[in-house]
């Protein structure tokens, strides 16, 4: 990890907390946590807001402390604001991606959230490989996210019986709120743990 990505995510967990924001560490920051670390250029959070202003709010707050804003993405199906894009003021200009309304099991994903020490003296809440495994399912594509399959299969051996269960129940979740992005994530998720 280099020292601009561990001060950009020790600097986003100060500014998240101080703010009393519910947050949880995804992407390859926390698929790193569980399997063999691996190269990551950006920090990945999954933000729990109430709705689109909240979310809003939030990412205002953060430019306010000095983020800039590169990109915003509304959820195609849902018509809901998905992601912020954001850059560290961190010396480096390390991207921090803030994922609100993304895949549809945020609350879930923020309340499951495993409080880790991430770098020495940062305690910070790190999604479970059950729900790193949804949204790697959900967001796949091997041609422009490669990143994702090697994730995919480095943390199946890390799953345990209720971690493949939860898998299953968040998979069928994300369907039934409507953030599937016309994908058969159930199906997709049968197939990943049962080796295909």
């Amino acid at each position: 990890m280099t020292n601009a990505l561990a001060e950009s995510l020790t600097q986003l967990a100060r500014d998240l907390d101080r703010m009393q924001a519910a947050w949880a560490l995804i992407g390859g920051f926390a698929v790193s946590v569980w399997v063999e670390p691996r190269f990551t250029r950006d920090v990945d959070v999954c933000v729990l807001v109430d709705d689109d202003a909240s979310a809003e709010r939030t990412a205002l707050e953060l430019r306010n402390l000095g983020y800039t804003v590169t990109s915003v993405v509304e959820h195609e199906y849902r018509d809901r604001l998905a992601t912020v894009r954001l850059v560290s003021p961190v010396s480096g200009g390390i991207l921090v991606d803030l994922l609100f309304a993304s895949s549809g099991i945020e609350p879930e994903i923020v309340t499951a959230a495993t409080a880790l020490e991430i770098v020495p003296g940062l305690v910070v809440p790190v999604a479970g490989p059950a729900e790193l495994v949804v949204l790697k399912l959900l967001a796949r594509d091997d041609d422009l996210r490669p990143q994702d399959a090697a994730d995919l299969v480095a943390l199946r051996p890390t799953l345990t019986e209720a971690d493949v269960a939860r898998v299953r129940d968040l998979s069928a979740l994300v369907v039934a709120r409507g953030f599937d992005r016309e994908r058969d994530l159930v199906g997709l998720a049968h197939d990943y743990l049962h080796g295909r």
